[in-house]
């Protein structure tokens, strides 16, 4: 009796094959390859411009404001023909700024006169001018106010004393000088008033009071606060303020600034 035993059927083995991303691959992009070769060809069979540069003269396009040559370590020597075209490519569409749009900063202006003088005796070690004979409380201004508690230097329209009184000017600066005696605020207000023509200040208000806690019951730093403006050469007008900034109490000052220097 034989036994048939049918035979081994062979087994196929399948290998998987692997990638170093776990068994997936990544898909290639057909498309953006020849997008990519077409333009490095366009690139190429257009003309490039040539560039007109002095003889003699280095290159600077690449350099940074300061004359140094850029951190990138690229040069104009390093650059390919293809890098020129493809920056142009990119930069055609690009509009240069119109000339308008370029601002050129005005000089430092001049500073005043009195500013002026004042460091040029502190340079050559010469005291500066003793206020008292700056500022007299025996001075009158020989033309006459054009209205009570104002005053116009000559040369100026009423039309200034009027623009200060409706607060044309707005004032950026003040001084308090409530409780002080004449030689404190004289001192004070001549520091006050060098140190508003040096920032720029056009401007100002002087508060003095009304006088109405003196002992001779007429107010003293007022007058002489008034007296005092008149007879410094940078203040233009002077009226008294309105109720809001401290009424008969205070004066607003418009000052005379330095010209700045005209670009040829």
């Amino acid at each position: 009796m034989f036994i048939v035993k049918p035979l081994p059927v062979p087994v196929r083995v399948v290998w998987r094959h692997w990638t170093h991303s776990a068994g997936w691959r990544m898909k290639v992009n057909k498309h953006g390859l020849a997008d990519l070769k077409k333009l490095h060809r366009q690139a190429l069979a257009e003309p490039l411009e040539k560039s007109v540069e002095p003889a003699g003269k280095p290159n600077h396009a690449l350099k940074n404001p300061q004359g140094r040559p850029s951190d990138s370590g690229i040069t104009a020597q390093t650059l390919t023909p293809e890098d020129r075209a493809l920056f142009k490519r990119a930069v055609r569409t690009v509009k240069p700024l119109r000339p308008s749009n370029i601002v050129i900063l005005p000089p430092t202006p001049k500073a005043h006169p009195n500013v002026l003088r004042q460091k040029r005796q502190l340079a050559t070690g010469r005291n500066p001018e003793p206020l008292s004979q700056r500022f007299s409380d025996h001075y009158h201004p020989s033309q006459p106010q054009w209205e009570p508690g104002s005053y116009l230097r000559l040369g100026n329209g009423p039309d200034v004393l009027k623009n200060l009184k409706r607060q044309k000017w707005p004032i950026t600066a003040s001084l308090d000088l409530h409780g002080a005696t004449l030689d404190e605020a004289r001192t004070r207000m001549e520091q006050f008033l060098q140190s508003c023509l040096a920032h720029r200040v056009k401007c100002i208000r002087i508060v003095h009071g009304k006088g109405y806690g003196s002992r001779e019951g007429t107010p003293v730093l007022k007058d002489s606060v008034r007296r005092w403006l008149t007879q410094f050469d940078a203040v233009i007008a002077f009226a008294e303020c309105n109720e809001q900034n401290g009424g008969a109490g205070a004066v607003q000052v418009l000052l005379d600034l330095p010209k700045t220097q005209s670009i040829d």
